[in-house]
């Protein structure tokens, strides 16, 4: 009763204060409260430790990924694959990749150089003891051998064009391409395999005037976000 009195006059002449900080007080030190408040020095520091850490372990996640797709072509196909990081690009073409494997992994000039589930992207065109370098199909001096249409009986030639698309030429005027054609490799080089998916027809050209049809074809991948690779280096 005695306290409900002492309320009413400290409210009654404006001095009432929040109970809340004397019980704070009195349940936890000051220095403590003040460190709970406080923003931490390091926690700039740390949040890009994390997102570090983040980034490295979806890259592990992503290259696992593609291991186990290429194990499974491996298993599916019974080719004999060679595995290789990309260790750069070329300085002057970035279409032409250097990778860690050479000679001493019996690799060799003109070998298919492929990714995923069979997706070709690109021949070796030279061989070090321990590494070797790489033309993507996307490089202006790239030819491959392809089929097209339906159920891949219409040939052609594709080339690149140092652009997101690649080149398809020498198509029979009788017969049809049309958009989303799969375009995989022909059976006329010895060291590339047959059926090894290349990408997809987009754009056609067609003229009366013409012996031949052209097409543009977009690669399955995006070249520039690739790590790994597997070297068919027998068939």
């Amino acid at each position: 009763f005695l306290v409900i009195i002492a309320l009413l006059i400290l409210f009654k002449n404006r001095q009432v204060f929040d109970l809340g900080v004397v019980f704070r007080s009195w349940l936890a030190p000051q220095g403590t409260i003040n460190s709970l408040l406080t923003k931490p020095d390091n926690i700039e520091e740390e949040y890009k430790n994390l997102l570090a850490e983040n980034n490295r372990l979806k890259t592990l996640a992503e290259e696992n990924q593609q291991l186990k797709e290429l194990l499974d072509f491996k298993k599916e196909k019974e080719y004999s694959l060679v595995v290789a990081n990309i260790l750069s690009r070329d300085s002057a073409n970035r279409n032409i990749l250097i990778i860690d494997v050479g000679r001493g992994q019996n690799i060799e000039i003109g070998q298919a150089v492929v990714v995923n589930n069979g997706i070709i992207v690109g021949k070796v065109i030279d061989v070090g003891i321990d590494s070797s370098k790489v033309r993507l199909l996307s490089d202006n001096f790239s030819k491959l051998a392809i089929k097209t249409g339906g159920e891949q009986k219409v040939s052609g030639l594709l080339t690149g064009s140092l652009g997101l698309t690649m080149d398809l030429s020498y198509v029979p005027q009788d017969h049809d391409i049309k958009k989303n054609d799969l375009v995989v490799s022909a059976d006329l080089d010895v060291d590339i395999p047959p059926g090894l998916v290349v990408g997809l027809v987009e754009e056609g050209e067609f003229s009366q005037e013409e012996l031949f049809k052209k097409a543009s074809v977009s690669p399955m991948i995006d070249y520039n976000t690739l790590s790994i690779v597997a070297v068919i280096d027998s068939l």
